[in-house]
């Protein structure tokens, strides 16, 4: 069971980013329905029997329609989906930022921890480790040298290629 007091206690922290998502899954949802209902005209004026165009609405309503129904029904879950996992990556980044704005203006930042469950885990580890840094308080055990760090970073060049 997971922990209580790690448990979020809003869903929508970015409207900007999972506004975004949450339209764009709506958007997807009617182009497909619309999609769909057109290939399903088409496909019954070429193939079915000669009648008036508009008879063909009635009768796709009739072997369709629960379908475009459920469909519908779901959308709010998938919805709700959407926003639970940009929770994810949004609410760690609302978090990040806040530090990252407090470390800019010279205030004290605490270590930042985000949820087991959350994405960029290691973007809180480098940011501690910077923070530390530039507050003054990196152990010396933690300080690497500069020559070691450009070789951590360095590419490796495949063999015969110059």
């Amino acid at each position: 069971m997971p922990d209580m007091k790690h448990l979020r206690k809003q869903f929508f922290v970015d409207p900007k980013v999972q506004g975004a998502l949450v339209g764009r899954v709506i958007l997807y949802w009617m182009v497909c329905i619309i999609t769909i209902g057109l290939m399903i005209l088409c496909w019954r004026t070429v193939t079915g029997p000669v009648r008036l165009f508009y008879m063909h609405f009635s009768d796709m309503w009739f072997f369709h329609g629960p379908a475009i129904l459920a469909s519908a029904v779901l959308l709010p879950l998938v919805v709700i989906d959407i926003i639970r996992l940009s929770n994810r990556f949004t609410g760690p980044m609302l978090r990040l930022r806040r530090s990252m704005r407090a470390l800019a203006q010279g205030e004290h930042v605490e270590p930042i921890l985000f949820r087991d469950e959350d994405f960029w885990q290691e973007f809180a580890e480098e940011f501690n480790t910077l923070a530390a840094r530039v507050q003054g308080q990196a152990p010396a055990a933690e300080q690497v040298p500069e020559e070691q760090a450009e070789q951590e970073y360095e590419e490796p060049v495949a063999a015969g290629i110059e």
